[in-house]
Order: structure tokens, then sequence, then C-alpha cells
């Protein structure tokens, strides 16, 4: 008797649940060690407990990270107005950027 095909898509599905499920946990730790550490000290403000944590990672990753779906990274859709510029008015605006960066950080 050996191991059915079901059986050990059973058991990769219970590891890999059983990973990121930890790894969730181990980062919300993480996520409240360096709150409870830095913040504290520099801000002042008062420690928090594994479940804020957890609450501060959700609202961070709808605020900042895009929600929780995949996502492509690195690739951007450009608008439809990006698409209706001539090449004289996309060279214009990427000067027009450079200029107020280079105002902004004095490179």
């Amino acid at each position: 008797m050996g191991f059915t095909t079901k059986g050990k898509k059973k058991g990769k599905f219970v590891f890999v649940l059983f990973a990121i499920l930890l790894g969730v946990g181990l980062l919300i730790a993480f996520l409240q060690f360096l709150w409870n550490t830095l913040v504290t000290d520099i801000f002042g403000l008062r420690a928090i407990g594994y479940w804020e944590a957890l609450g501060l990672f959700i609202l961070s990753r709808i605020l900042f990270g895009h929600g929780f779906g995949k996502q492509k990274r690195g690739v951007r859709k450009r608008s439809e107005n990006e698409k209706e510029l001539s090449e004289q008015d996309r060279e214009k605006l990427k000067s027009e950027w450079r200029r107020r960066f280079e105002e902004r950080f004095k490179c």
C-alpha cells in the first residue's frame, strides 16, 4: 500500500495552508514587535497587541498595498489621455517632470 495521488495533494494543500498561516502570523508578530520597539520610543505612542497589529496590517494593505489579490508588479496601465499624446507632447511632459524634479531635489 502506498500513498494515493489524492492523499499527496491533500497533504501538500494542508502543508501549504499551514505555511501560509504561519508566515502571516509571524509577519503580524514582527509588525507588532517593530511598532512596540520603534514607534513607542520615537513618537511616544502606546504599545499594541497582536490583534491590533493584525488590524494595522490589514489597513496598510488596503491603503498602500492595493488589496490582497494577485498584482502584476511593475506593469502600469496607460490612461486614455496618455495614449492620445503625440510624441512631441510626451517629450514636453517628460522635460517638465525632469525640470520639476531637479528644482525640488537640486540634482
